[in-house]
């Protein structure tokens, strides 16, 4: 998936909250009726690819779970990877906000650094649970359509991250002219993560429980993109 990183020039900490519940493309939350198939039909898959991953997903049988034929349905959706991407981008929404819930749970000590770090770990950890609870979901929101979303992710786990890591710059952490690097180091790094304990590779492969390889991860992402020096003390 190509994510094009935009900063934006607002507060990083008010710039996530105002995701958490406002602004944010939802599938349909009653049945279809007429003049509703489109999310119908994205919801049903999204359930779908919720409980058995991509492979789950036809356009022949979401059809048949909202009650109309395959006809009906190419008429609201190209094909089958035009359904996959949509419903990718409701799996990446999902995981955006289960980091953005994570990060605005985070009280307030008036310690900025401090409070920044906290902050930073709790996106990150956002993103692994997110893995771990929802594993198909997880594995579907990276899927490779070949096509892109019609509209653009809201909100979005790149945009999250960067507002987590602009929050490191102003907390005085993080030298400015790191911050992509950071945010690329960050997103590789948690995403390997989340993919090897979803695969239950870390304790099958490595003998690590996923508890320390998270602690772990997350810790070797700081010290390698904070300022030497700058990370509060006790860390």
């Amino acid at each position: 998936m190509h994510v094009h990183i935009m900063r934006p020039n607002v507060n990083p900490v008010n710039f996530i909250a105002g995701w958490q519940h406002g602004g944010v493309t939802e599938t349909a939350e009653r049945p279809y009726h007429h003049g509703n198939l489109r999310p119908a039909l994205i919801e049903a898959a999204v359930t779908r690819a919720r409980a058995g991953g991509p492979d789950a997903v036809s356009l022949r049988d979401v059809a048949h779970d909202v009650g109309v034929s395959p006809s009906a349905a190419y008429r609201h959706v190209r094909d089958r990877d035009h359904l996959m991407t949509l419903v990718a981008q409701v799996a990446r929404q999902e995981l955006a906000r289960t980091m953005i819930d994570g990060t605005v749970a985070i009280v307030p000590t008036g310690d900025a650094p401090a409070d920044a770090v906290t902050r930073f770990e709790a996106c990150g950890l956002g993103y692994i649970s997110f893995a771990r609870t929802e594993p198909h979901l997880f594995r579907t929101a990276f899927l490779a359509t070949g096509q892109a979303p019609d509209e653009v992710d809201h909100p979005d786990p790149a945009l999250v991250l960067t507002a987590a890591v602009d929050d490191l710059v102003g907390a005085g952490l993080l030298d400015p002219s790191r911050q992509s690097d950071a945010a690329l180091i960050a997103w590789t790094a948690v995403h390997g993560l989340s993919t090897l304990l979803v695969d239950d590779m870390v304790e099958l492969g490595l003998g690590i429980g996923s508890e320390h390889a998270t602690r772990a991860v997350l810790d070797c992402v700081l010290r390698a993109i904070v300022t030497p020096g700058a990370l509060p003390p006790g860390r």
